[in-house]
Protein backbone atom coordinates (compact mmCIF):
# COMPACT_ATOMS: atom_id res chain seq x y z
CA UNK A 1 0.00 0.00 0.00
CA UNK A 2 1.09 3.38 -1.54
CA UNK A 3 1.62 5.72 1.76
CA UNK A 4 0.18 9.50 0.77
CA UNK A 5 3.06 12.07 1.86
CA UNK A 6 1.94 14.67 4.56
CA UNK A 7 1.54 18.20 3.56
CA UNK A 8 4.33 20.75 5.80
CA UNK A 9 1.48 22.19 7.64
CA UNK A 10 0.46 18.51 8.87
CA UNK A 11 3.64 17.50 9.15
CA UNK A 12 4.68 20.50 11.42
CA UNK A 13 1.23 20.12 13.59
CA UNK A 14 2.38 16.38 14.18
CA UNK A 15 5.79 17.56 15.24
CA UNK A 16 4.02 19.64 17.71
CA UNK A 17 2.17 17.02 19.06
CA UNK A 18 4.74 14.71 19.04
CA UNK A 19 6.42 17.30 21.67
CA UNK A 20 3.68 17.72 23.54
CA UNK A 21 3.70 14.17 24.52
CA UNK A 22 7.62 14.15 25.23
CA UNK A 23 6.64 17.30 27.50
CA UNK A 24 3.97 15.12 29.45
CA UNK A 25 5.73 11.93 29.77
CA UNK A 26 9.74 13.65 30.51
CA UNK A 27 9.35 12.59 33.59
CA UNK A 28 8.90 8.94 33.07
CA UNK A 29 11.35 8.53 30.53
CA UNK A 30 14.41 7.31 32.80
CA UNK A 31 12.47 5.11 35.39
CA UNK A 32 10.64 3.84 31.81
CA UNK A 33 14.71 3.14 30.49
CA UNK A 34 15.17 1.45 33.56
CA UNK A 35 12.93 -1.34 33.54
CA UNK A 36 13.68 -1.93 29.90
CA UNK A 37 17.31 -2.17 30.74
CA UNK A 38 16.67 -4.54 33.24
CA UNK A 39 14.23 -6.72 30.76
CA UNK A 40 16.33 -6.66 27.94
CA UNK A 41 19.42 -6.31 30.06
CA UNK A 42 21.63 -4.32 26.92
CA UNK A 43 21.51 -0.57 26.46
CA UNK A 44 20.81 -0.76 22.39
CA UNK A 45 17.78 -3.34 23.01
CA UNK A 46 16.38 -1.09 26.24
CA UNK A 47 16.50 1.83 24.09
CA UNK A 48 14.76 0.35 21.25
CA UNK A 49 12.20 -0.64 23.40
CA UNK A 50 11.88 2.33 24.72
CA UNK A 51 10.85 3.72 21.57
CA UNK A 52 8.45 1.33 20.54
CA UNK A 53 6.76 1.59 24.53
CA UNK A 54 6.68 6.01 23.17
CA UNK A 55 5.22 5.41 19.59
CA UNK A 56 2.67 3.14 21.11
CA UNK A 57 1.96 6.02 23.09
CA UNK A 58 1.71 8.50 21.22
CA UNK A 59 -1.00 6.22 19.20
CA UNK A 60 -2.88 7.11 22.08
CA UNK A 61 -2.29 10.91 21.94
CA UNK A 62 -4.08 11.17 18.99
CA UNK A 63 -7.28 9.90 20.17
CA UNK A 64 -6.78 11.85 22.95
CA UNK A 65 -6.41 8.92 25.11
CA UNK A 66 -4.02 10.46 27.43
CA UNK A 67 -5.11 13.87 28.16
CA UNK A 68 -8.12 16.10 28.54
CA UNK A 69 -11.06 15.54 30.82
CA UNK A 70 -12.06 12.51 28.64
CA UNK A 71 -9.16 10.70 28.60
CA UNK A 72 -9.41 6.75 29.43
CA UNK A 73 -5.79 6.59 30.56
CA UNK A 74 -5.76 7.99 34.25
CA UNK A 75 -1.71 6.66 35.10
CA UNK A 76 0.66 7.26 32.23
CA UNK A 77 3.64 5.67 34.30
CA UNK A 78 1.27 2.15 34.81
CA UNK A 79 -0.05 2.52 30.80
CA UNK A 80 3.84 3.13 29.89
CA UNK A 81 5.06 0.34 31.77
CA UNK A 82 2.04 -2.07 30.45
CA UNK A 83 3.29 -0.96 26.81
CA UNK A 84 6.73 -2.01 26.99
CA UNK A 85 5.89 -5.19 29.35
CA UNK A 86 3.85 -6.73 26.68
CA UNK A 87 5.97 -5.24 23.99
CA UNK A 88 9.10 -7.01 25.45
CA UNK A 89 6.84 -10.54 25.93
CA UNK A 90 6.03 -10.26 22.57
CA UNK A 91 9.32 -9.93 21.41
CA UNK A 92 10.47 -12.91 23.64
CA UNK A 93 7.98 -15.36 21.94
CA UNK A 94 9.62 -14.77 18.64
CA UNK A 95 12.37 -16.84 17.38
CA UNK A 96 15.61 -15.51 18.70
CA UNK A 97 17.44 -13.24 16.11
CA UNK A 98 20.15 -11.97 17.78
CA UNK A 99 22.82 -13.40 20.82
CA UNK A 100 22.47 -11.96 24.24
CA UNK A 101 24.26 -9.00 25.39
CA UNK A 102 26.59 -9.37 28.11
CA UNK A 103 24.64 -9.46 31.51
CA UNK A 104 26.89 -6.54 33.19
CA UNK A 105 25.31 -4.92 31.06
CA UNK A 106 21.73 -4.82 33.42
CA UNK A 107 23.52 -4.20 36.52
CA UNK A 108 21.57 -0.80 37.97
CA UNK A 109 23.74 1.26 40.22
CA UNK A 110 23.29 -0.27 44.24
CA UNK A 111 25.62 -0.56 46.81
CA UNK A 112 26.40 -3.70 45.80
CA UNK A 113 26.40 -4.07 42.22
CA UNK A 114 28.34 -7.73 42.30
CA UNK A 115 24.92 -9.10 43.91
CA UNK A 116 22.70 -7.20 41.49
CA UNK A 117 24.48 -8.32 38.34
CA UNK A 118 24.38 -11.97 39.82
CA UNK A 119 20.45 -12.00 40.80
CA UNK A 120 19.92 -10.32 37.24
CA UNK A 121 21.97 -13.54 35.47
CA UNK A 122 20.02 -15.79 37.47
CA UNK A 123 16.59 -14.08 36.93
CA UNK A 124 17.44 -13.97 33.28
CA UNK A 125 18.03 -17.54 32.90
CA UNK A 126 15.97 -19.24 34.86
CA UNK A 127 12.79 -17.43 34.12
CA UNK A 128 10.18 -17.06 31.51
CA UNK A 129 9.21 -13.60 30.60
CA UNK A 130 6.02 -13.07 32.35
CA UNK A 131 7.99 -14.56 35.42
CA UNK A 132 10.63 -11.87 34.82
CA UNK A 133 8.56 -9.00 34.66
CA UNK A 134 6.58 -9.63 37.46
CA UNK A 135 9.11 -9.65 39.93
CA UNK A 136 10.95 -6.55 38.30
CA UNK A 137 7.47 -4.58 38.49
CA UNK A 138 7.17 -5.60 42.49
CA UNK A 139 10.84 -5.85 43.54
CA UNK A 140 12.40 -3.26 41.62
CA UNK A 141 9.58 -0.55 40.58
CA UNK A 142 7.06 -1.69 43.73
CA UNK A 143 3.53 -1.91 41.71
CA UNK A 144 1.74 -3.44 43.65
CA UNK A 145 -0.33 -6.93 42.46
CA UNK A 146 -3.50 -5.73 41.07
CA UNK A 147 -1.03 -2.93 38.84
CA UNK A 148 1.42 -5.92 37.99
CA UNK A 149 -1.67 -8.15 36.95
CA UNK A 150 -3.64 -5.03 34.66
CA UNK A 151 -0.52 -4.32 32.91
CA UNK A 152 0.53 -8.15 32.29
CA UNK A 153 -3.22 -8.52 31.41
CA UNK A 154 -3.38 -11.29 33.53
CA UNK A 155 -4.82 -12.17 37.38
CA UNK A 156 -3.42 -11.33 40.66
CA UNK A 157 -3.37 -15.17 40.70
CA UNK A 158 -1.00 -15.90 38.12
CA UNK A 159 1.45 -12.92 39.18
CA UNK A 160 1.36 -14.34 42.30
CA UNK A 161 2.37 -18.29 40.68
CA UNK A 162 4.77 -15.80 38.92
CA UNK A 163 6.53 -14.42 41.86
CA UNK A 164 6.72 -17.45 43.22
CA UNK A 165 7.93 -19.17 40.89
CA UNK A 166 10.58 -16.80 39.97
CA UNK A 167 11.94 -16.38 43.32
CA UNK A 168 11.95 -20.39 44.14
CA UNK A 169 14.02 -20.16 40.54
CA UNK A 170 16.50 -17.61 41.86
CA UNK A 171 19.32 -19.68 42.57
CA UNK A 172 23.67 -19.52 41.88
CA UNK A 173 24.14 -20.50 38.05
CA UNK A 174 27.33 -19.76 36.54
CA UNK A 175 26.92 -18.61 33.14
CA UNK A 176 28.93 -17.40 30.22
CA UNK A 177 26.92 -14.96 28.51
CA UNK A 178 27.29 -14.02 24.76
CA UNK A 179 28.06 -11.06 23.04
CA UNK A 180 26.85 -8.86 20.33
CA UNK A 181 28.66 -9.31 16.94
CA UNK A 182 30.49 -6.30 16.70
CA UNK A 183 31.20 -4.17 13.25
CA UNK A 184 34.40 -4.26 11.70
CA UNK A 185 36.80 -1.75 13.55
CA UNK A 186 38.37 -1.39 10.61
CA UNK A 187 35.16 0.37 8.24
CA UNK A 188 35.02 2.49 11.57
CA UNK A 189 38.45 3.76 11.66
CA UNK A 190 37.63 4.69 8.26
CA UNK A 191 34.44 6.25 8.64
CA UNK A 192 36.25 8.31 11.93
CA UNK A 193 38.71 9.50 9.37
CA UNK A 194 36.75 10.58 6.74
CA UNK A 195 34.56 11.80 9.20
CA UNK A 196 37.02 14.31 10.60
CA UNK A 197 38.60 15.07 7.35
CA UNK A 198 35.12 16.18 5.64
CA UNK A 199 36.19 13.95 3.08
CA UNK A 200 33.00 13.61 1.20
CA UNK A 201 34.79 11.38 -1.37
CA UNK A 202 35.82 8.82 0.87
CA UNK A 203 32.77 8.79 3.05
CA UNK A 204 30.24 8.63 -0.42
CA UNK A 205 32.38 5.67 -0.77
CA UNK A 206 31.80 3.79 2.44
CA UNK A 207 28.22 4.64 2.87
CA UNK A 208 25.48 2.17 0.20
CA UNK A 209 23.63 4.15 -2.18
CA UNK A 210 20.51 3.54 -0.06
CA UNK A 211 21.72 4.26 3.06
CA UNK A 212 19.84 3.91 6.15
CA UNK A 213 19.68 6.73 8.78
CA UNK A 214 17.65 6.61 12.37
CA UNK A 215 18.02 9.26 14.85
CA UNK A 216 16.47 6.99 17.90
CA UNK A 217 12.92 9.49 18.70
CA UNK A 218 13.10 11.79 16.15
CA UNK A 219 12.60 9.82 12.66
CA UNK A 220 14.69 8.69 9.81
CA UNK A 221 15.74 9.16 6.53
CA UNK A 222 17.14 6.73 3.24
CA UNK A 223 20.36 7.81 1.24
CA UNK A 224 23.63 8.68 1.68
CA UNK A 225 23.08 12.05 0.39
CA UNK A 226 21.20 13.22 3.39
CA UNK A 227 22.98 12.13 5.86
CA UNK A 228 26.37 13.53 4.04
CA UNK A 229 24.29 16.82 3.93
CA UNK A 230 24.38 17.10 7.72
CA UNK A 231 27.60 16.38 8.92
CA UNK A 232 27.26 19.23 11.28
CA UNK A 233 29.69 21.73 12.69
CA UNK A 234 33.81 20.99 11.63
CA UNK A 235 34.29 21.52 15.63
CA UNK A 236 32.58 17.98 15.97
CA UNK A 237 35.14 15.25 16.19
CA UNK A 238 34.27 11.11 16.23
CA UNK A 239 36.24 8.41 17.83
CA UNK A 240 36.02 5.04 17.64
CA UNK A 241 35.16 3.27 21.32
CA UNK A 242 34.46 0.24 22.31
CA UNK A 243 31.52 -0.96 24.53
CA UNK A 244 30.19 -4.30 26.13
CA UNK A 245 32.56 -5.41 22.86
CA UNK A 246 31.29 -3.95 19.99
CA UNK A 247 32.90 -1.31 18.19
CA UNK A 248 31.17 2.28 18.50
CA UNK A 249 31.71 5.99 16.72
CA UNK A 250 31.10 8.50 19.49
CA UNK A 251 31.17 11.79 18.48
CA UNK A 252 32.43 14.49 20.60
CA UNK A 253 32.12 18.12 21.54
CA UNK A 254 34.12 20.99 23.04
CA UNK A 255 32.47 22.83 25.76
CA UNK A 256 34.71 25.23 27.53
CA UNK A 257 37.61 22.98 28.50
CA UNK A 258 36.01 19.75 28.48
CA UNK A 259 35.57 17.64 25.58
CA UNK A 260 32.05 16.04 25.67
CA UNK A 261 30.04 13.17 24.63
CA UNK A 262 27.44 14.52 21.94
CA UNK A 263 26.23 11.68 20.21
CA UNK A 264 26.72 7.94 19.28
CA UNK A 265 26.21 6.42 16.38
CA UNK A 266 26.32 2.44 15.57
CA UNK A 267 26.42 0.77 12.39
CA UNK A 268 25.21 -2.02 10.18
CA UNK A 269 27.81 -3.26 7.78
CA UNK A 270 27.02 -4.39 4.40
CA UNK A 271 30.10 -6.30 2.09
CA UNK A 272 32.50 -3.63 3.53
CA UNK A 273 29.93 -0.62 3.15
CA UNK A 274 28.03 0.70 6.03
CA UNK A 275 24.45 0.31 5.35
CA UNK A 276 22.56 1.52 8.22
CA UNK A 277 23.38 4.40 11.08
CA UNK A 278 21.40 4.68 14.25
CA UNK A 279 22.41 7.34 16.31
CA UNK A 280 21.45 8.12 20.13
CA UNK A 281 21.52 12.15 20.17
CA UNK A 282 18.20 12.22 20.95
CA UNK A 283 18.42 9.64 23.95
CA UNK A 284 20.06 10.84 26.96
CA UNK A 285 19.37 8.07 29.13
CA UNK A 286 21.09 6.05 26.67
CA UNK A 287 23.99 8.49 26.45
CA UNK A 288 24.60 8.83 29.97
CA UNK A 289 25.31 5.18 30.35
CA UNK A 290 27.63 4.93 27.69
CA UNK A 291 29.62 8.43 28.72
CA UNK A 292 29.57 6.74 32.18
CA UNK A 293 31.18 3.69 31.00
CA UNK A 294 33.52 5.44 28.67
CA UNK A 295 34.67 8.23 31.33
CA UNK A 296 32.91 10.63 29.38
CA UNK A 297 30.69 14.17 30.66
CA UNK A 298 27.60 14.03 28.21
CA UNK A 299 26.44 17.53 26.38
CA UNK A 300 22.72 17.45 27.84
CA UNK A 301 20.13 17.36 24.87
CA UNK A 302 17.48 16.24 26.12
CA UNK A 303 14.70 14.10 24.37
CA UNK A 304 14.11 17.51 21.98
CA UNK A 305 15.16 17.89 18.61
CA UNK A 306 15.55 21.33 17.19
CA UNK A 307 12.34 23.20 15.87
CA UNK A 308 14.02 23.61 12.32
CA UNK A 309 14.70 19.45 11.38
CA UNK A 310 12.95 18.17 8.53
CA UNK A 311 9.13 17.94 9.05
CA UNK A 312 9.18 14.80 6.70
CA UNK A 313 11.38 12.78 8.63
CA UNK A 314 9.14 12.98 12.04
CA UNK A 315 6.30 12.04 9.64
CA UNK A 316 7.78 9.23 8.16
CA UNK A 317 8.21 7.72 11.49
CA UNK A 318 5.60 8.44 13.54
CA UNK A 319 2.58 8.77 11.17
CA UNK A 320 2.14 4.73 10.54
CA UNK A 321 1.31 4.81 14.84
CA UNK A 322 -0.81 7.89 14.69
CA UNK A 323 -3.48 6.38 12.15
CA UNK A 324 -3.57 2.84 14.28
Amino acid sequence: MTETPLSDESARALRGHWFVYLDTIESLRTPLHDYCLRLTRNTWDAEDLVQETLLRGFSMIARGDLHGSSATIRNARAYLFRAASNLWIDQQRRPAIVPEMAVAEAAHETPEPGVTRDALRRLASHTSPQERASIILKDVFDFSLDEIADQLRTTVTTVKSALHRARARLEPAAETPKLRSAPSPETIDRFVAAFNARDLVALTALLTEHLAVEVLGVGGSRGRSAFLDKLGAPTLRAERREYDGEAIVVVLVRQGDETMLRDVMRFTEADGQIARITAYLYAPDTLERVGKALGLSVQKRGYHQPADVVTTMVATTFIPWAER
